[in-house]
């Protein structure tokens, strides 16, 4: 039975194209530049100090770990079922410490985001950035809800009619005493 039909033809499928209407109101996109151009290493290379700053903090950081991990394993002919003497150094000391190396990790981690971001987004300056910002946010000068205005403007009105007749309330006229 399958072998009595014919294949039908197949027909070249075309684009849909959208309507006039929704093409006028897109904008087209921008070109991407290459990858290896001077802006693209530019911004790769905030990424990458970025990440190499991270390395050499977490490298300073597991020296301070392992610093202070040897102090507490006793030394060779000494005993070992008897509890480590504390470290010689301040708590408050330890703390700071512990506390600049976390910020210099962050800091670190924060430099190579950066730096991913503006690539991955194709931002290269702070103009860039925000004119891709006022571009999702809409135009300056933007319409704005007259409603909601007026409702905060009576709101607004009511609550200070209320603290204006509880301050004559609070004040003793003078003719009563």
């Amino acid at each position: 039975m399958a072998k009595d039909r014919e294949p039908l033809p197949e027909k070249p499928l075309e684009p849909t194209q959208a309507p006039q209407s929704l093409q006028s109101t897109i904008p087209p996109p921008e070109p991407r530049t290459p990858i290896l151009s001077q802006r693209s290493l530019k911004q790769l290379g905030l990424f990458f100090a970025g990440a190499g700053f991270l390395a050499l903090s977490t490298l300073v950081t597991r020296r301070a770990v392992a610093r202070k991990h040897r102090v507490t394993v006793p030394q060779f002919y000494q005993p070992s079922n008897r509890p480590v003497s504390a470290i010689q150094s301040d708590s408050s000391l330890i703390a700071l410490e512990a506390l600049n190396l976390a910020t210099l990790n962050v800091m670190g981690f924060g430099i190579m985001v950066t730096g991913g971001l503006s690539w991955a987004f194709d931002i290269s300056s702070i103009e860039e950035l925000r004119r891709m910002a006022r571009r999702h946010i809409g135009p300056p000068g933007g319409r704005t809800d007259e409603e909601a205005e007026r409702e905060i403007e009576e709101w607004v009105a009511k609550v200070l009619l209320r603290k204006e007749k509880k301050e004559d309330e609070a004040q003793p006229s003078p003719g009563k005493n």
